[in-house]
């Protein structure tokens, strides 16, 4: 275990979410035309998937994490900014997929008095990769803060800091934030893994369990 300066491969760590019980997101940035390939663009209807069993066998269940709560969601909320340059990170406080996957899945894990979204997303060859890197980028650059809205409303982003990533997949990120929204302050948590093509992000207030996201490791192998 480590403190991470962007990305590690083949770890995994506790991260954040821009706003309590945020779901699964249809995203747009505050302007159009912004990131490599569309990467900033809105996610849109789910396509076929590449993993075999579908995307769906390295979603979580409830037998998958004992004394956790598992549930489907179709929730869709909107994320824009301003600022291009923080929206990879935005999106990935926010439970959101970064760029164009192929098929997306998601989960809401609640117990140990969390909450957490899990978006599992399948991506074209290499998409994956640009994903992670993008977030990285966001991160060296938006890292003092900045301000997002959630479906219309404001949410200030204070400081965002890497948090510790554990072994298990290809490559990990963990992000740490407190979001202030109408006066109220939240701590946020973000874990964001790749496994080949796959990524998962898991966004959770006030924290992620370690047993959800050790779960969504074995389900990703």
């Amino acid at each position: 275990m480590r403190a991470l300066r962007r990305w590690h491969r083949r770890p995994v760590i506790a991260a954040g979410v821009l706003c309590a019980m945020l779901t699964a997101c249809d995203v747009a940035s505050g302007r159009s035309g912004a990131g490599e390939a569309g990467l900033l663009k809105p996610t849109t209807q789910p396509g076929a998937t590449t993993r075999t069993g579908g995307l769906g066998s390295a979603a979580l269940a409830a037998r998958d994490v004992d004394g956790f709560t598992v549930s489907t969601s179709a929730g869709r909320r909107e994320v824009q900014l301003t600022q291009d340059a923080c929206a990879p990170l935005a999106y990935a406080l926010s439970g959101t997929v970064v760029g164009k996957p192929a098929s997306t899945v998601v989960r809401e894990v609640s117990g140990e008095g969390a909450m957490v979204t899990v978006v599992l997303a399948e991506y074209a060859s290499g998409r994956a990769q640009s994903a992670m890197d993008a977030i990285a980028t966001a991160l060296d650059e938006c890292a003092d803060g900045f301000t997002a809205a959630v479906d219309g409303d404001e949410h200030e982003v204070g400081k965002v800091a890497p948090q510790l990533a554990p072994e298990g997949v290809d490559q990990a990120m963990g992000l740490g934030a407190t979001v202030e929204h109408s006066g109220k302050k939240a701590s946020t948590k973000a874990v964001i893994l790749r496994a080949g093509d796959t990524v998962a992000y898991l966004s959770g207030t006030p924290s992620i369990p370690t047993a959800v996201v050790d779960a969504q490791i074995v389900k990703l192998g």
